[in-house]
């Protein structure tokens, strides 16, 4: 049999080597991709969720610290809104916790604010003079991801 020394094309083995290699290269991009997708927007969800509970606890805990009253009676179960009030230089304040929607309000002397959005629960107490505030996160998405936390205020004075 004679072979040609000038021989050009490739063989239909070479190129079905060929096109597996490639098709495990594409597997193995492709699910970097969508696990690197994936990985990022739940930790998106988680931050947003934990960014939301402490936004929250640092409103509730400033405010907790100046109250003098609220409206929480002692050895009640949980309510979904509070009301704190205190004087500071003859001056009266009131603060209102109120959950509306998915949002946590704060009331300020009648100016309100967003302390936490996707907030899905949200509880208020008080005992023996410590207000505690349960508080539930849930931004949603695909992984249902939740951040529940409970903060214990210390009044300045009940």
């Amino acid at each position: 049999m004679k072979t040609v020394a000038d021989q050009k094309g490739i063989t239909l083995v070479e190129t079905i080597v060929a096109a597996g290699i490639a098709a495990m290269l594409i597997g193995v991009l492709g699910s970097a991709i969508f696990l690197f997708t994936r990985t990022t927007e739940q930790g998106n969800n988680e931050l947003r969720a934990l960014h939301d509970v402490q936004n929250a606890g640092h409103w509730l805990t400033r405010d907790g610290k100046m109250a003098e009253a609220t409206d929480l009676v002692d050895g009640a179960g949980p309510v979904g809104n509070m009301t704190m009030n205190w004087t500071d230089g003859g001056l009266a304040y009131t603060v209102t916790y109120s959950l509306s929607g998915t949002d946590l309000q704060r009331d300020y002397n009648g100016a309100a604010i967003t302390v936490a959005r996707y907030v899905s629960s949200v509880g208020f107490s008080i005992s023996q003079g410590i207000i505690t505030a349960n508080l539930t996160s849930s931004p949603g998405g695909r992984w249902g991801t939740t951040e529940e936390v409970t903060y214990e205020i210390y009044p300045r004075a009940l």
